[in-house]
């Protein structure tokens, strides 16, 4: 009976996990579009791409994340644990409708919630490390274009067809930036939530805080690049 049962779970497990991410993905694609314009550079497509993930909130990130390590469990044929772990993925996470809400119905106790709240911000810090560094690329390359394009003008050699292309290529590319910094910003509130869960009795600062701050500097620094390229239009 244990061969014949196996497969059925490993089944149950990989349905789970491709509903419950197909869910996350539909909820990141409605906010924006999920490729590049044609025509456009490698930068700009990256932009697009990333504009896109930053939608995705720390819960969505979370909860697939919990539903993915209980699907391991079934493959490697573990205990019925790894189901247990999928249902209180799925409740906890797809029900709770706050990140708080699901960590503090997944992780018991404030070391464990710690430990998961910090391993959320690491991957979000990454996350926003190569958003930035995508915004600085198209920052640069669209400031060269647009300084040319003005040049060009004032010289009395502009195509006025050029002009409207590249103006409404800068504000697409600024529209993504901006998309990209509304969902930093959400994130920022999702774990500003969570910073009472790291907090030990008695205490009022968070082991947190500097992540949190180390956070808000890297908002600040995508909303100075957006303005840049908004003053250069």
């Amino acid at each position: 009976m244990a061969g014949r049962f196996y497969p059925t779970r490993i089944g149950a497990g990989l349905v789970t996990l491709s509903l419950v991410l197909s869910a996350c993905g539909d909820s990141s694609q409605s906010s924006a579009p999920a490729t590049a314009p044609t025509g456009s550079t490698q930068a700009e497509a990256d932009l697009v791409k990333q504009a896109a993930a930053m939608q995705k909130t720390i819960l969505q990130g979370a909860v697939a994340g919990g539903v993915i390590g209980g699907g391991i469990g079934f493959g490697l044929g573990g205990s019925d644990d790894a189901g247990s772990g999928i249902s209180i993925g799925l409740g906890a996470g797809a029900l709770a409708g706050t990140y708080v809400a699901f960590v503090q119905r997944n992780y018991a106790g404030r070391e464990a919630r710690l430990r998961q709240i910090r391993e959320d911000l690491d991957r979000n810090a990454s996350e926003m490390q190569t958003t930035l560094t995508v915004m600085n690329q198209v920052l640069a390359a669209q400031k060269a274009e647009l300084d040319a394009l003005n040049a060009s003008i004032a010289a009395g050699k502009a195509d006025p067809a050029l002009i409207e292309k590249e103006l409404a290529e800068a504000n697409g590319n600024l529209t993504q930036m901006e998309l990209a910094i509304d969902g930093a910003t959400k994130r920022q509130a999702e774990f500003t939530e969570a910073r009472t869960l790291t907090i030990a009795r008695g205490q009022t600062a968070s082991p947190i805080d500097a992540d949190l701050t180390a956070l808000s500097n890297q908002i600040t620094q995508m909303r100075g690049i957006a303005s840049d390229l908004a003053s250069s239009l």
